[in-house]
C-alpha cells in the first residue's frame, strides 16, 4: 500500500517536472508574488523596446538569452499541501537541477550528453514509483538510449530551459514596472505548454534596459481545485561554470530502478 505522503509527493513531482526545468542564484530570496511598481509619471520615458510588439519583445528576449551562454533559475512554492523549490544551472552543453518537494530530494545533471540522477529514497518511489533504498542518495547515470532520458533531461540545458520561457496565444504587453530593482516589461499570454497548465496564464517579465533577458516568469492556473501560482526568477545570466561528470557513478541498468 502506498503511503499518502509518497502519494502526494509522486503527484507534486508530476506536477512539477515541466516547471522545474525552467528553472536563480541560491542566495537569491524567491517570493510567489510579483513585488514591483508601476514606473512614476516623474520618470524617464522607457527606452523605445518597451514600445515593440509582444511578440517582438519575446524574441528579442530569447535571442538575447541565448547570446549570454547561461543563467540560474528558481522557483519556490507549494504543492499539493507538499514545500517546493528548484534551483537550475543552465549552460549550452551541462546543466544541473536540484528540486526538493516535502521530504524528497532530486538531482539531476547533464553533462557531455549524459544525465546523471541522485534521488533520496522518497524522490526515487515518487519518481520512479518502485522502493530502491540501496540505489537512493548515489549517482545514477542514464544514457540517451534509456527511456527515462528526455523526462529528466528536460529544461535543463540552456536551449531546453528556453524553449520553455514564451508564453502562447494572443500575447499582450503591460505598462513597464520596476521588478526586482530592474526596469520590465510584461508579456502575457496563455501557458508556455511545457510548463504543464492546461490552462491560466503566464507573463513574462523582460529586462527593458541593458540585455533584454528574462527577469521573472510568473503562471496561475487552477490544479487539483485550487488556483497555484509559480513564479521563476532569472539571474548570473552568463555566469562561466562548468560541471563534470560524477563520482563513482553507477549504471541504471545495475540497479532496481525501471528502464
Amino acid at each position: 500500500m502506498t503511503h499518502p505522503r509518497s502519494r502526494g509527493v509522486r503527484s507534486a513531482l508530476h506536477v512539477s517536472r515541466a516547471l522545474a526545468a525552467i528553472l536563480c542564484a541560491s542566495s537569491l530570496s524567491v517570493t510567489l508574488f510579483v513585488t514591483g511598481g508601476v514606473v512614476p509619471a516623474s520618470a524617464a520615458a522607457p527606452p523605445a523596446f518597451a514600445s515593440l510588439s509582444a511578440r517582438q519583445i519575446v524574441t528579442s528576449a530569447m535571442a538575447e538569452a541565448k547570446a549570454k551562454g547561461s543563467a540560474i533559475s528558481s522557483s519556490a512554492t507549494t504543492i499539493s499541501g507538499q514545500a517546493y523549490s528548484s534551483i537550475t544551472d543552465s549552460s549550452v552543453t551541462s546543466g544541473q537541477r536540484t528540486l526538493r518537494i516535502g521530504p524528497a530530494k532530486s538531482v539531476v545533471r547533464v553533462v557531455h550528453g549524459m544525465v546523471y540522477v541522485n534521488d533520496d529514497d522518497a524522490a526515487i518511489q515518487a519518481q520512479f514509483g518502485v522502493s530502491a533504498p540501496k540505489d537512493a542518495n548515489k549517482w545514477i547515470a542514464i544514457p540517451p538510449t534509456n527511456s527515462n532520458f528526455v523526462r529528466f533531461n528536460s529544461g535543463i540545458l540552456l536551449a531546453s530551459m528556453l524553449s520553455q520561457l514564451s508564453p502562447a496565444g494572443v500575447l499582450k504587453v503591460a505598462k513597464p514596472i520596476v521588478l526586482r530593482h530592474t526596469l520590465v516589461v510584461g508579456v502575457t499570454g496563455k501557458p508556455n505548454i511545457h510548463l504543464g497548465l492546461a490552462s491560466g496564464t503566464e507573463t513574462l517579465y523582460v529586462a527593458v534596459t541593458g540585455s533584454h533577458v528574462p527577469i521573472e516568469l510568473v503562471a496561475s492556473d487552477i490544479i487539483q481545485g485550487q488556483r497555484q501560482t509559480f513564479v521563476i526568477v532569472f539571474s548570473n545570466w552568463g555566469r562561466d561554470f562548468h560541471l563534470t561528470t560524477p563520482p563513482k557513478t553507477l549504471a541504471i541498468s545495475a540497479t532496481k530502478l525501471p528502464s
